[in-house]
């Protein structure tokens, strides 16, 4: 990927969050509101971002092949990584997303094999993402869905011999996303010329002045860290077996560097899992074993996902959670003998990152339930000015002051 931020031309299609790469974060908005993306652009984008998802479920479960979805959960994590940039720059970022998916995901395989040291792998890969808080929100996206591909290897305590076959199938996977991003660029996008949302030396700068307690990115990536840590620990000492992954699932997915925010997706999350469950259930039990059907479902899933992404939260882990429901449950187990234990795990998940927050709150903010955060988010996105790129993010005391996100 190049360095520099060089102006669009043409510019990116209008109403998409972040096509330029300089946002820090992104701010979800309340459960009856829409943004900050537009939601027919959006969707689009998310349709497009689907189609190696859907061509590789119909390989790998109308072929029985025995990958049996590995190449589509590579295809849908490297799908995240730069979403919301034009199909030139986006290609380039799954390209480096596909071989640290298949390398986090033989690396949750193997540190599965031993409790101490999964808690201990996921610790560490948790606080490495949410440190990329500290350059932008779209290197961010990158090292969790990084961490997302060890996550889900581990969730599945797979044998150390599988590592090997993880390692290929989710870098197989990556590398889809990737190939079909450059045939859009050079089919339909080639024009869509936008910057890469990349600078070696800015990230370099970035990570270097954040090495601070006074900054909310290594706060962040400490806490992170840590949850994700607890969140593995509990779901193997409860014995939860293959569905425990919903714990440190539901972590990653809420918790940000800002506690209103947080707060904020955990009542969102709250919902969109129940309603996910819900939706996913009872199509999995209308649908039973037609292979077709539930292809079809799972594509139209994952297209919702990354459309919504940056449009409703809510709506967005409703998608997620049905995505995730149907693939288990064509993989053979049923989805409603499994919605309890998901939905206990979701609420572990809620509970540690609601306790992460209290118990290590930002300085001069305390402890106080202020769901503030559920008002109306700011209208539109202040960019990160260029000679503020390498500056830590101090604590403020004000949480809408000086924030250079939605």
């Amino acid at each position: 990927m190049s360095s520099g931020h060089p102006a669009p031309s043409p510019k990116p299609a209008p109403g998409l969050f972040n096509a330029a790469g300089t946002a820090r974060y992104l701010r979800a908005s309340p459960l009856f509101a829409i943004g900050p993306a537009a939601p027919r652009p959006a969707l689009r984008r998310g349709l497009l971002l689907a189609v190696p998802v859907g061509v590789s479920l119909a390989f790998e479960f109308g072929l029985d092949a025995p990958t049996r979805g590995a190449i589509a959960t590579g295809a849908s994590l490297a799908g995240f990584a730069a979403m919301d940039a034009p199909a030139g720059p986006r290609a380039a970022w799954q390209a480096a997303a596909a071989p640290a998916i298949g390398i986090a995901a033989a690396l949750g395989v193997l540190s599965s094999q031993v409790a101490p040291l999964a808690v201990l792998a996921m610790g560490l890969t948790g606080a490495l993402a949410g440190y990329c808080f500290a350059y932008s929100f779209r290197l961010a996206i990158f090292g969790l869905s990084t961490a997302l591909g060890l996550m889900i290897a581990q969730g599945f305590l797979l044998p150390a011999s599988a590592a090997p076959e993880a390692l290929l199938w989710g870098a197989c996977g990556g590398l889809a996303q990737a190939t079909w991003s450059l045939l859009v660029w050079l089919t339909y996008e080639r024009r869509a010329r936008g910057p890469t949302g990349w600078d070696a030396g800015a990230v370099r700068t970035a990570f270097r002045d954040n090495l601070t307690l006074e900054s909310d990115s290594l706060r962040h990536a400490i806490r992170f860290g840590a949850a994700l840590a607890a969140g593995v620990a509990a779901y193997r000492v409860l014995e939860m077996k293959d569905h425990g992954f919903w714990i440190p699932l539901t972590i990653l997915f809420v918790m940000r560097p800002d506690r209103d925010e947080t707060y904020l997706r955990l009542v969102l999350r709250a919902v969109g899992t129940a309603l996910g469950l819900i939706v996913a259930t009872a199509l999995a039990e209308t649908v039973g074993t037609e292979t077709a059907v539930a292809v079809a479902l799972l594509f139209l899933a994952a297209a919702l996902a990354y459309g919504l992404l940056t449009v409703q939260y809510a709506l967005f882990t409703a998608a997620i959670t049905t995505y995730v429901v149907l693939m288990v449950d064509t993989l053979g187990e049923p989805a409603l003998a499994a919605a309890g234990l998901r939905a206990l795990g979701t609420a572990i998940g809620l509970a540690i990152s609601f306790l992460a927050w209290l118990l290590w709150p930002k300085p001069g903010r305390g402890r106080g339930l202020d769901f503030a955060a559920l008002r109306p988010p700011p209208a539109a996105l202040e960019r990160r000015p260029a000679n503020l790129a390498s500056q830590p993010n101090r604590p403020r005391g004000d949480a809408g002051e000086d924030r250079r996100r939605l």
